[in-house]
């Protein structure tokens, strides 16, 4: 591929020392190096990258991939998964962005040395689920005085009641796993019979315990309820940073709030939100909405100004749309 038609998907960040056999693992890995941290990427064809989004069979492909490489550098050390579809153009950019974020990279490595994430599914059989319901005591007394014609009350209390008993398990198995576990982190229930989609953080020699502790929760549970673990995986969900490029009207924005010129240096920015937050803050003006509304405005742009002058070069940061378009941001989620 000549490097006009070259884009590097970016996989992870990790250590220098013993990643030397990286490049091994597929003819189009490499590492780009900055000090003792590295980022792994594969070399791909630009024309493919741009059909990533319309071409399934593709994203497929490249998507195990991702995951098989990310797993292969976990099992041999520290990792710092990136979301998948990372992607830029020129390798300098890569280098710029481990410069510019390299304090956070360290400090995220020494977060996360150790640790693997669990992924865990709770489900449930909802028909069983509603059966064990109608014949429980307190339902019956609940329902007892109501008309069996009023459905709307009658579906109104066996909604709640449902809810609160899904609130019991997930609360019962959270406690015995988060007991063994460093912290956790919620995720997406796409299915209705899916009532937790949790991942924990735990240190890898303690896998063990949290097995022992899924197996004592399998043996505890109604019949009714599934519960099933992936992992150990790295730790995609812990990772506390997302990289991407500067968003000019999110940040020209919170320039704007915070009453800046195209150029300021971060003193200046922190001077310019230490006085306007002293001046709208809710102690100073009680009870006034619009007041305690700006004081937020400028809360949230301070915290996008900040995340942005880290990934800058230099003392001063620019706000022209060039220039935040070319920055490689390192966010924290």
């Amino acid at each position: 591929m000549s490097n006009q038609s070259i884009t590097y998907l970016i996989y992870c960040i990790v250590e220098n020392e013993g990643m030397d056999s990286i490049p091994s693992l597929a003819n189009d890995l490499g590492i780009v190096t900055y000090k003792d941290i590295a980022a792994v990427v594969r070399k791909v064809d630009t024309r493919s990258a741009e059909k990533l989004n319309i071409d399934n069979e593709l994203l497929r492909n490249w998507l195990m991939a991702y995951q098989q490489t990310n797993i292969n550098i976990f099992n041999r050390g520290i990792i710092l998964p990136l979301r998948f579809g990372t992607m830029v153009n020129q390798e300098e950019e890569i280098e710029k962005f481990l410069a510019s974020n390299y304090i956070h990279i360290k400090w995220t490595f020494d977060k996360l040395r150790g640790k693997a994430e669990i992924i865990v599914h709770l489900s449930w059989d909802l028909t069983a689920v509603l059966q064990e319901i109608s014949q429980d005591k307190q339902w019956l007394d609940n329902t007892q005085s109501i008309n069996s014609t009023d459905t709307v009350e009658i579906g109104r209390l066996l909604f709640l009641a449902v809810d609160a008993k899904k609130r019991e398990i997930i609360d019962s198995v959270h406690r015995k796993l988060i007991a063994v576990s460093f912290d956790s982190s919620d995720g997406k229930c796409t299915d209705e019979q899916i009532i937790m989609d949790r991942s924990y953080l735990i240190e890898k020699a303690a896998e063990r315990l949290f097995d022992e502790s899924i197996a004592e929760l399998a043996r505890e549970s109604k019949s009714y309820l599934n519960l099933k673990c992936i992992g150990p995986l790295p730790p995609y969900s812990f990772a506390p940073v997302e990289f991407k490029r500067g968003n000019f009207e999110l940040i020209n924005e919170a320039r704007r709030k915070l009453l800046l010129s195209e150029q300021a240096s971060f003193k200046e920015i922190k001077a310019s939100y230490r006085r306007l937050s002293l001046k709208y803050h809710p102690d100073k003006n009680p009870g006034d909405q619009q007041s305690s509304e700006r004081f937020r405005e400028i809360d949230e742009a301070y915290k996008i100004l900040e995340t942005y002058c880290h990934s800058c070069e230099g003392t001063l940061a620019s706000f022209t749309k060039d220039d935040v378009e070319s920055v490689f941001i390192a966010s924290r989620k």
